[in-house]
């Protein structure tokens, strides 16, 4: 069995387990599922799992700032200058490194819209989705490494 499908199955299981565990704990089981997803996209291991974090949360500040404006601003394209703002600041973060992976900051703005501005639950989803990646790819490794440690064993 090969790393990929060592990681397969440790996603499969632990996938499980967050759906279970989200739910019982009022979390939002598909943000933390975009949380994993943006890790997995981010390249996996711990930069994949930094990159995640400071992305999404960027995204969701950026959300909760445009949210904020447009609910304040009388002028009726408040909602359209504000999405072509963040759209351009959530690319232009990009010029620094920990930031550099421009889909988890459109990930985590469109998780905040989503949950119509409700930042307190989708931080955390999203936080807990990059762990579920992080211990799910870890697992999966750890299980390939085994195996063929116990593999090379029986072969002396």
């Amino acid at each position: 069995m090969d790393a990929l499908m060592t990681t397969a199955i440790s996603v499969g299981v632990f996938s499980g387990i967050w759906a279970y565990l989200s739910s019982a704990f009022g979390l939002i089981t598909w943000a933390g599922f975009l949380g994993c997803t943006t890790y997995f996209a981010a390249g996996g291991r711990k930069e994949g799992f930094k990159k995640a974090i400071m992305t999404n949360i960027t995204g969701v500040i950026w959300a909760v700032i445009a949210i904020k404006i447009s609910s304040i601003s009388s002028f009726d394209g408040t909602a359209a200058l504000m999405t072509g703002i963040i759209s351009f600041m959530m690319c232009a973060q990009a010029k620094f490194k920990s930031f550099d992976f421009i889909p988890g900051a459109f990930v985590g703005s469109c998780a905040t819209f989503a949950a119509q501005g409700n930042w307190m639950q989708v931080v955390p989803a999203l936080l807990c989705g990059a762990v579920l990646g992080y211990t799910s790819e870890s697992l999966g490794i750890w299980i390939y490494e085994m195996l063929n440690r116990k593999r090379a064993e029986n072969l002396d």
